[in-house]
């Protein structure tokens, strides 16, 4: 039986309705009752291992700095946000609607990171990084640096070395996150929400009968294309869309390739990542003029789908990101 396209889109619906509704429940923390109480203390201390450290909390932690967007929007989903004392890349001009008056009440260290010195200036007790560079040892914000000082710290383990092999990593870090703030129920919802749009996209592929589209993704770069690797969160954004990633050999998230090895491989569609000072039709048009790519399937045929580079970070964005690409390249999945 074909899964509809109104099914896709309530389940993504629900997703931002449920996250809505664990940001006003309950009393000024944005938390149900239990939680607020739980925001207090713990029954007995918490221990997780994040990115093969082992910490041990005591207590919820009360003050804290996010130092990367997705994860501002993450911590906020889970009811935490009046916890966030300060945060980094905080000018992000399209929050999700339902963090947006949240986020914008935040205070914006940064237009990336912030200095050491605003981050021990805000005697934080936890800062959440959503990328290996937040833990800078240069900038004297390492982890061993942080932790030394008293201040723990989360990594998002899409960044921990070992790749983005599939959702439950996902689901581990949010649990853990969970943990440790107090907040265990929101953030299985939240969790809950994530992994239902992302079924229900390959649910309807799968309904279909979608067979994959042999895809390149183009982040950036002319003298040679940065591409997804096979280890990375696009990759798993690419399997749930029905794609083929043509670069799924790639040892990293990210890395770079060759602009013959992706004209040998004749991809029949390119998603094109929207970021930075170069925009997305740019792009378009450089790959469009360029005489390797322009033999591909892909650009005789016009198929591209652009999608932010925010959607592509381990958070709830990545169900937008799976159904876009999905739609795009497999439209008969979600006729009807």
């Amino acid at each position: 039986m074909l899964v509809h396209t109104p099914s896709v889109r309530r389940i993504i619906a629900l997703t931002s309705i449920a996250s809505a509704v664990l940001l006003s429940a309950g009393c000024s923390r944005g938390t149900t009752t239990a939680e607020a109480e739980a925001a207090e203390s713990f029954r007995e201390p918490v221990t997780i291992t994040n990115c093969e450290r082992t910490a041990t909390f005591d207590a919820p932690p009360q003050r804290i700095i996010s130092m990367n967007d997705h994860v501002t929007e993450t911590l906020i989903q889970m009811g935490v946000g009046d916890r966030i004392v300060g945060m980094g890349y905080g000018e992000q001009p399209d929050p999700l609607s339902e963090t947006a008056e949240q986020f914008r009440a935040i205070p914006s260290l940064a237009k990336e990171y912030p200095t050491s010195e605003q981050v021990l200036d805000l005697e934080p007790d936890l800062i959440v990084g959503g990328m290996r560079s937040a833990f800078d040892d240069k900038n004297g914000l390492g982890r061993d640096s942080l932790e030394a000082a008293g201040i723990a710290t989360f990594l998002f383990s899409e960044y921990c070395g070992q790749g983005f092999p599939d959702i439950s990593l996902l689901e581990n870090d949010f649990a853990q996150l969970g943990a440790i703030l107090g907040v265990e129920e929101s953030a299985t919802a939240l969790t809950e929400g994530i992994v239902a749009g992302l079924d229900t996209i390959r649910a309807c592929l799968d309904a279909a009968g979608a067979q994959p589209v042999r895809t390149f993704f183009y982040d950036s770069g002319e003298a040679e294309p940065l591409s997804v690797g096979g280890v990375g969160i696009g990759n798993l954004i690419g399997d749930y869309a029905g794609i083929e990633n043509i670069t799924a050999e790639g040892p990293k998230p990210y890395f770079a390739t060759s602009w013959e090895v992706v004209g040998e491989r004749q991809p029949e569609a390119i998603v094109v990542l929207d970021y930075g000072s170069i925009s997305a039709a740019d792009k378009i048009a450089f790959l469009r003029n360029h005489p390797v790519m322009a033999t591909t399937p892909a650009v005789r045929n016009d198929r591209f789908v652009v999608v932010p580079l925010d959607d592509f970070f381990e958070s709830s964005r990545m169900v937008a990101s799976a159904d876009t690409i999905a739609r795009a390249l497999h439209p008969e999945a979600f006729a009807g």
